[in-house]
């Protein structure tokens, strides 16, 4: 009987640690369709989360920062590839001044990066590389008062600014939350999915100012 139970015991510790690793590693690295960069406009969290000092204290000006860079499959995404140590140091300092916050460099990787098939240090350098080649169009550098407008005149100013760019725009009820953009492995516009699309509750969209 008690071998028995040792061999139930045994079924069942696997099987949680099967279900554990099921959960922390569910794709293949470089198995995707494309990337999403996501950037989200800094003023709208910081409007939540005032004790965050780095992004959102004194002498902090930020407009739009990178959420992450997520490998997308035609519908859905993969998630946390593989296992691997924390991000080095010297690249989290390299990323700080277009992703202002450790813990979000750190959770991307894990997430995002791991499924991309790239090392952290490629992984990054796609992220800060592109992200320097979009212009943002001038009405969302710096502003000073609230914006208003819409998702569609958004996409517009964006293409305006980048030719043949597509994405969508996310928002938080009313406000600007974040900007998404679709690119191809090589990092060049591509044609984003039907899975990805605007979300605005409203047609009037307020993009907060820049303080």
């Amino acid at each position: 009987m008690s071998d028995i139970k040792t061999a139930v015991k045994a079924a069942a510790l696997a099987l949680a640690v099967g279900s554990s690793l099921s959960a922390q590693a569910d794709g293949q690295p470089g198995k995707f369709d494309y990337y999403l960069l996501t950037l989200s406009w800094s003023p709208e969290h910081c409007a939540k989360a005032k004790n965050d000092k780095l992004q959102c204290g004194d002498g902090a000006h930020y407009g739009f920062v990178v959420h992450g860079l997520w490998p997308q499959y035609d519908k859905g995404y993969p998630d946390s590839c593989s296992m691997t140590p924390a991000v080095p140091k010297a690249v989290v300092q390299e990323m700080l001044p277009v992703m202002p916050s450790e813990k979000l460099i750190q959770h991307e990787w894990e997430k995002h990066g791991t499924c991309s098939g790239e090392t952290v240090g490629n992984y990054f350098g796609l992220i800060k590389n592109t992200f320097q080649t979009i212009k943002i169009p001038d009405a969302f550098v710096n502003p000073s008062r609230p914006v208003n407008t819409s998702a569609a005149d958004i996409r517009q100013a964006f293409l305006n600014s980048n030719p043949n760019l597509q994405m969508a725009v996310a928002c938080k009820g009313q406000y600007l939350q974040e900007v998404r953009l679709c690119f191809d492995k090589q990092m060049h516009s591509t044609a984003c999915s039907s899975y990805v699309k605007d979300y605005c509750s409203s047609s009037n969209v307020i993009v907060r100012p820049v303080h």
